[in-house]
Parts: structure tokens; sequence; C-alpha cells
């Protein structure tokens, strides 16, 4: 069953970092700044022999995973990089994991967003002391130009994704899967510039070595997998999705290419159909207000529960920070059923 939805390029091997090491080390730091989110079974999604289990990092702190990464991130700066401050880029939420880490560690953050930017997450980042900019018109146009500023002023940038302190924090979450669910067979995770997928795989490779990874991206913007697939950008034409903050390019060279090129086992891409019935699921069955690219995982797996209902899985929801008037337009049962 683990073939992918298209021919591969060879894996390559990885040493970026050993997996569980650093991210023991990381989730060391970052422990108490973060949350310890909860699981719950998704017994309406079985129908097999296997258990669904909803990993919750909607509810962590600013409300999805990124907090974790931006933490440990934050947590190496020297004191000369404290004191000059950094700058980040994002579609919003690495920009709220960014903002929270400043004020933790006391560094000046100045965050650019596009102005396409969620405004829920646009309000979120203006309740902390960090300088706020709306620069482009998508998050490719946005990070060239905070890329810019960063050269110019000298000052840190930090990337969502290329980054393998990032990479170390994202992966604190297999730390408290396997803390929470140690039987579980797979794994299915959202895949944008591919950090979260990366440090989770990483560490539960290296603990469980049988476990599978599943990596889910948006049909309309599946950047890393045209990247470790080899498609090529001229094929992609990154429309708008519902899962904008894993949406866009992958920054070429990036170390989470050969990551998931190693440690994802399969892909699947759904379409934004796909993404809104599985956001309406989780809100009508689970009460989980969630954004699309925290339905991702849940859009792959009701796509493959046929191929996946002997296994127990694991599915990382994410995020949930999405504009509450554009998500009741979403989750309205008049436009359709969710499963």
């Amino acid at each position: 069953m683990w073939g992918t939805i298209s021919r591969m390029t060879k894996r390559p091997s990885t040493t970026i970092f050993t997996g569980h090491d650093s991210v023991r080390q990381a989730h060391g730091v970052i422990k108490p700044h973060i949350r310890y989110t909860g699981v719950e079974r998704a017994r309406h999604l079985e129908d097999g022999s296997g258990e669904v289990w909803l990993k919750l990092e909607c509810h962590q702190i600013t409300g999805s995973f990124k907090a974790r990464g931006a933490l440990y991130r934050m947590s190496a700066l020297t004191d000369r990089d404290r004191s000059e401050g950094i700058i980040a880029c994002s579609a919003g939420n690495h920009g709220l994991g960014v903002a929270l880490a400043s004020e933790v560690y006391g560094v000046p953050a100045t965050i650019f967003v596009p102005r396409t930017v969620d405004p829920a997450r646009k309000r979120s980042l203006e309740e902390y002391a960090c300088s706020l900019h709306l620069i482009g018109e998508d998050y490719d146009e946005c990070e060239t130009k905070a890329r810019q500023l960063a050269h110019e002023e000298g000052k840190t940038f930090i990337s969502p994704y290329n980054d393998p302190l990032v990479i170390a924090g994202q992966g604190t979450i297999g730390i408290e899967l396997m803390e929470q669910i140690p039987h579980i067979d797979v794994v299915l995770v959202a895949v944008g510039g591919g950090g979260l997928a990366a440090g989770v795989a990483a560490y539960l490779k290296t603990v469980k070595p049988s476990l599978r990874v599943v990596g889910v991206s948006p049909a309309n913007s599946a950047g890393m997998y045209d990247a470790v697939t080899g498609i090529g950008s001229d094929f992609t034409a990154h429309l708008e999705t519902l899962a904008d903050s894993a949406a866009g390019s992958v920054e070429q060279g990036a170390i989470t290419i050969d990551m998931c090129k190693a440690l994802i086992d399969q892909w699947v891409l759904v379409e934004e159909s796909d993404i809104a019935a599985a956001m309406r699921y989780l809100f009508y069955e689970h009460r989980l207000v969630v954004e699309g690219a925290g339905a991702l995982a849940v859009a792959a797996y009701v796509r493959e529960r046929e191929r996946l209902r002997e296994y127990n899985c694991a599915l990382l929801v994410c995020g949930g920070n999405i504009d509450p008037t554009h998500f009741l337009g979403i989750v309205d049962m008049k436009r359709n059923t969710y499963l």
C-alpha cells in the first residue's frame, strides 16, 4: 500500500539531524512555553479494525503548531542576534509563533505577511508588540521582500521551515504522539514547506522505524510534492486554496526537500471540496474550528480510508486560525455534506 500517487525520485539519506536527540533537546527547551495538546478518537471515521485519532494542534498556543519551531529557534539566538532583532515572513501562523517567541525571549521582531493574510491571523498578530508589515499579494512576494530587508539590515531571518532548529521544534509533536498513542501505525500530516512533516517523521521513524508517514498537500498548491517528485515549478500554477498556510513555493535548496524525500512514504493531494468537507466534519462531529491546512490530514484519510482502515492512524490537525465569517460560509451544511 505504500506506493505514491506518482513515481518518486530515488530516496536520499538524510543527516540533517538524528531525529531523536535533536527533537528531545528541543522539547526540553520549549516545554514550559507550549501546551501539551490533546488527542481525540475519531470513531465516526473508523470502518475497519484500525483506530483513528486526531492530534489537536489547533489548540496549541497561538492556534497552530508553529509556536513550537519558533520558540526553539528563538532560544538559540546569540546575544548579539537578540539585540539586533529578527525578521520573519508568514501566511500568519509562523508569524504568530515568532511573535510569541519574541515576547518570551525579549527579542524585537519584524514580521511580514501578505496583504491577503487571513483577517483573524492579522488581528491576533496586532495583539503582540512586534512590528507588522503587510507586503505583496502572495507569500512568495512577501518572503522576497522580507529576506531582502533582513540582508540589508543584517538581521536574522527565521524561516518557517528551512531551518534545522525550527524542524526540531515542530518534531516535538512526535514525542507527545508516542506518549499518547504508542500503538499508531500511520501518521498523516500536512505538508507546505515541509518543516512539520520533516520534524515529526524524523523523530517517529527513529523511535518506531515501522511507522509510515503520509504527506498531504492541497492539489491547488503542492510546492513540496512538486519539489520531491521533480515535476518543476513550470507545471505548478499555485492556485488559490483553502489551505493557504500550506500553499506557495518551496525555497530552492531547502533542507526539507531531501528530508521529505527520505521520510515521507506516501503522498496524497486533496481537492478543495475535500478540504471543505473535512472542515465541516471536524466542526459537526468534534466541535472544532479548523483552518483549511488544519483539515488536510482528515481530508486525506477520508480519501484513502479503504487503504488505511486496518491501521491505527493519527491525523495531525495542525491549525485553527481562520476568520469566523469565512469559516461559517464553509461549514454551512446547506452547501454540502461532509462525508
